[in-house]
């Protein structure tokens, strides 16, 4: 999945808890975007709630900060 993260603070702390879940790959596209692919589909719903959370915090203390636009199969469903 690609996910257009409109934040370069964002994408390091996605990526930061991506690079720590085994069953996950994760690769910067460039300063606002990465791209997200699980390896097997049973945790699916467990990083659809820590990235949830992520993404909630970050909005929290960065109101300002642009949108999350996702793309394709993949972890999160955060809108």
């Amino acid at each position: 999945m690609r996910v257009h993260v409109g934040d370069s603070e964002l994408v390091k702390l996605l990526l930061e808890y991506f690079e720590q879940q085994a069953d996950c790959i994760a690769i910067r596209i460039n300063d606002s975007e990465i791209e997200v692919s699980l390896i097997g589909s049973f945790r699916t719903e467990t990083h659809n709630a820590a990235v949830q959370d992520l993404v909630t915090g970050f909005r929290r203390r960065h109101p300002d900060a642009r949108g999350l636009h996702l793309a394709g199969n993949g972890p999160a469903e955060v809108g």
